[in-house]
């Protein structure tokens, strides 16, 4: 009996080293999957990564953060959830706007990325919670092919799905509840007056927690 025990344990060990190893690799990729998108632009213009994947739609960073990825967007919300900019499976998915979106003109435009521990794609949004790190953090950068925004946060908290801040279209009753409510549910306070005449985008990521339904939200005023 103390034998198959013996057995099984080392089993049990072997098996969770081959996954923690199979882990670490996964981040590896994610990073260099990164660094070769960020080489293209850097060398040659977002024009060029478009080329290599049509549904490349524009590039979103965040200076002082690890955040500088190009932003994908099809026709659903799943697939990007685990593939690359190149539409390789991968772990770290992509940034990727709503497929209802037309990202940067319409009223409300939902951005999603997973929320890694190497604090790439979306690792550091929760670090918002933080007034300081929101302070130090005030403005996302989105460029596209033509144009560049910036991005200015008014809030971010941590909610579940059961809000549902992913909806895209409003009135201008319905919007404005819409901002009243995310403002009041802000763990911080940015000086960035937001109406219903402005356009907003909100970047959504899972939150560590084993709680699926778990969501850490930052919204942002968009910005010419």
């Amino acid at each position: 009996m103390r034998k198959w025990l013996r057995i099984i344990s080392v089993a049990v060990m072997l098996l969770c080293t081959v996954q923690l190893i199979q882990y670490i690799f996964s981040y590896k990729d994610v990073e260099k999957e990164l660094k070769d998108a960020q080489q293209v632009v850097e060398e040659s213009a977002l024009t060029t990564l478009q080329k290599q994947n049509p549904n490349i739609i524009g590039w979103l960073s965040l200076a002082d953060s690890r955040l500088d990825n190009p932003v994908l967007q099809t026709d659903n919300n799943d697939f990007y959830l685990t593939h690359n900019y190149l539409n390789e499976k991968s772990r770290g998915g992509s940034i990727f706007a709503d497929f209802r979106n037309e990202p940067m003109k319409d009223r409300h435009t939902i951005f999603y990325g997973h929320v890694l521990r190497n604090e790439t794609m979306f690792g550091e949004l929760s670090k918002f919670a933080q007034q300081q790190y929101a302070n130090e953090h005030p403005v996302f950068v989105y460029e596209t092919a033509s144009e560049k925004y910036e991005l200015q946060v008014f809030a971010a908290y941590e909610t579940t799905t059961d809000f549902y801040y992913i909806e895209t279209q409003f009135s201008d009753a319905t919007f404005e509840q819409f901002l009243n409510e995310i403002q009041q549910r802000s763990e911080i306070t940015m000086p960035v007056n937001v109406s219903v005449s402005d356009k907003i985008i909100t970047f959504s990521t899972c939150t560590t927690s084993p709680n699926d339904k778990e969501r850490f939200v930052v919204h942002a005023k968009i910005m010419d």
